[in-house]
């Protein structure tokens, strides 16, 4: 008995750190303009992540991070760079932070790296809805659709191959 409550502990202790993050503004985001204005991570609802993926415009990447996730930390500022270079031809970057903290948990992190793409705060819901168990995970939306999702953080180089390539259909 006593292993059966051992295991079942541990069990739901690994499932919360899942969910923890291990794993609304208008559609178009919270916007960072002007040097005195912050780019503010507000809440998400599952409805929000849809209307998201749903916009007909050109690709979107949606990634979801955490503030405390090495491998995110390490490829915010390559998603920065991107999104300052590739902004103009139609790319769109979306951060989703999963942090159990709330949106307050990810903003220092923001206003640390000058992050100007829009980053949501999903939490519990958003992990439980899309099934997320490890992060980073970036998902690829093309025509309203999830078409793709890449686990794992990545170079410059990668990321920048699946930008362009993106952007080879997106008619701007």
């Amino acid at each position: 008995m006593y292993k059966r409550i051992t295991v079942g502990v541990v069990v739901a202790l690994m499932c919360m750190a899942m969910l923890v993050g291990c794993s609304q503004e208008e559609a178009t985001g919270p916007k960072a303009t002007g040097p005195d204005k912050k780019n503010i991570v507000l809440p998400i609802d599952i409805a929000g992540i849809e209307a998201l993926i749903k916009t007909p415009d050109c690709p979107v990447m949606l990634v979801a991070m955490a503030s405390w996730c090495a491998p995110c930390r390490a490829e915010l500022p390559i998603l920065q760079k991107m999104h300052e270079r590739y902004k103009d031809r139609g790319l769109r970057i979306v951060g989703i932070s999963l942090d159990i903290g709330g949106p307050s948990a990810m903003q220092p992190l923001v206003d640390q790296m000058g992050l100007e793409f829009p980053i949501y705060w999903g939490g519990e819901k958003v992990t439980a809805e899309y099934r997320i168990s490890a992060i980073p995970l970036t998902y690829i939306v093309k025509n309203g659709e999830i078409v793709e999702k890449i686990l794992g953080g990545h170079d410059e180089v990668f990321i920048e191959n699946k930008i362009t390539s993106l952007l080879g259909e997106c008619e701007k």
